[in-house]
């Protein structure tokens, strides 16, 4: 069949078998990396479709390096391949242009390192790769060393994708798209280039043939790393804008909650008046209740910090209407290198994640959460800790969200392991029996302000009796 093949191209043969093999196995590589893509309607007959029209536009190119076999019409000829590569690719998955160009880089690399170590390994063993695609003969080619030979490049292309195949989606960024447009211009131009002058040189002598193959594939792997690393910054990236579009929600709450609470205050100080005119006209009971519930919504806690103040006083008021017990000592003082929307979005997560957590616990007397921050040598410490009960699953060293949306939720601990490691801090979680301690500290040369202020102390009251009404 090959002596029948020879005999009707000709002269076209070995150009014909390099560019349209080049062209079929690229696109195969692109196709194992492309997996997590979604595919367009009609798949199949368009996969098929691209490569008829594939192998058919490599014709003229075929033509072409045969009949002007110089450097520049063989980058040419590669490059128009790459492109066709690229078409096929964007005509049978569907995907934005960052996403498609970034598989592309990624599949043309992992070709491109696959291409370079067979021969490597056919030089090891002393065989010419110009002449055999043997590992173990020269000569006359068998079917079982065809079937190695693709079998060869089917498990390097497998394992690349399954080790380099990014996780996640690509996010649109101008920065991303930037990074995408620089390597894939660089890789596609550097490869075919490698390609075309390696194939001129690679049958000067055997030293120079192992460095070209060797520098291939080392680029090769470099590539794919590059790629997961746009993958990685892109990740990251994405969950810093949505950290800050929370910390803006965050903002516009805390403006708000705090213009409730001198409503709150004032009204309070009404009541007290009130009280004061019809105490006479209610039962002692009746007075010590109103009393009671006055006094917790009018509670002053003061830490030396505004803001700090605000959520302690708002997280007080979710505990009482969830019948949580809720301590806190706090120094506000020492906070005071934190913009107020850090503080409220800090301890707001702290305290709301520990809400969340007892108010599941079965028995109310374990629904208790308690709150520290002080500062302990060098560091400022923030210790929260809640009974707990169930299995904490990690992602990676943050607990996993409970909630079903997880496109929504998990950034709880994810935004205050930010703030705290943008002034030199960490966070740290551990679980200890059926308790749950969560631990956030800053070196104590982060803060600004740690002039003597005297640490809040809060105890929540128990039980406060419920009015018709109540402000």
């Amino acid at each position: 069949m090959i002596e029948n093949i020879y005999l009707w191209l000709g002269v076209y043969t070995f150009q014909a078998y390099n560019l349209i093999l080049t062209y079929l196995q690229c696109f195969v590589c692109l196709a194992f990396f492309a997996r997590r893509m979604e595919r367009r309607s009609h798949f199949v007959l368009r996969t098929a479709g691209a490569l008829a029209a594939g192998v058919l536009l490599c014709v003229p190119l075929i033509v072409l390096y045969t009949h002007l076999n110089t450097l520049p019409a063989r980058v040419f000829c590669y490059l128009t391949v790459s492109l066709l590569n690229f078409l096929a690719l964007a005509f049978c998955w569907k995907d934005n242009v960052e996403e498609l160009l970034l598989t592309f880089c990624s599949g043309t690399a992992a070709y491109q390192l696959t291409n370079k170590l067979y021969p490597l390994l056919q030089l090891l063993r002393g065989f010419n790769d110009l002449e055999t695609i043997s590992l173990f003969h020269a000569g006359f080619i068998q079917w079982w060393d065809w079937a190695l030979y693709f079998a060869f490049y089917l498990a390097c292309y497998w394992a690349l994708s399954q080790i380099f195949r990014p996780r996640t989606r690509l996010y649109r960024s101008r920065r991303t798209a930037r990074s995408v447009g620089v390597l894939s211009c660089f890789t596609i131009l550097v490869v075919n280039v490698l390609i075309c002058i390696s194939r001129t040189y690679e049958a000067e002598s055997l030293a120079l043939n192992l460095i070209v193959k060797i520098f291939c594939i080392l680029f090769g792997i470099e590539t794919l790393f590059a790629c997961t690393h746009i993958f990685s910054l892109n990740e990251r990236d994405h969950q810093i804008d949505v950290l800050h579009q929370l910390w803006r929600q965050d903002k516009a709450q805390f403006e708000s909650v705090k213009a409730n609470m001198d409503v709150i205050n004032m009204k309070c100080h009404d009541l007290k008046h009130i009280l004061g005119k019809i105490a006479g006209k209610l039962t002692t009971e009746e007075t010590d209740s109103l009393r009671t519930a006055i006094e917790f919504y009018d509670s002053n806690i003061k830490t030396g910090n505004e803001v700090l103040d605000v959520v302690l006083c708002e997280k007080a008021m979710a505990c009482q209407r969830d019948s949580i017990r809720f301590s806190c000592m706090a120094d506000g003082t020492r906070l005071d290198f934190l913009t107020p929307v850090q503080t409220y979005t800090l301890f707001g997560n702290i305290i709301d994640n520990a809400i969340e957590a007892v108010r599941r616990l079965p028995d109310p007397e374990l629904r208790v959460i308690s709150l520290i921050c002080r500062a302990e040598g060098t560091r400022l410490m923030i210790e929260e800790s809640n009974y707990f009960t169930g299995d904490l699953n990690l992602n990676g060293d943050l607990p996993a969200t409970a909630k079903d949306d997880i496109s929504r939720h998990g950034y709880g601990t994810r935004s205050i392991q930010y703030i705290a490691r943008q002034y030199g801090g960490d966070m740290h979680i551990e679980l200890s029996g059926n308790m749950f301690f969560l631990k956030v500290w800053f070196p104590l040369s982060a803060a600004v302000s740690a002039s003597g202020g005297q640490a809040c102390v809060f105890r929540q009251v128990k039980d406060v009796p419920s009015f018709p009404g109540r402000i």
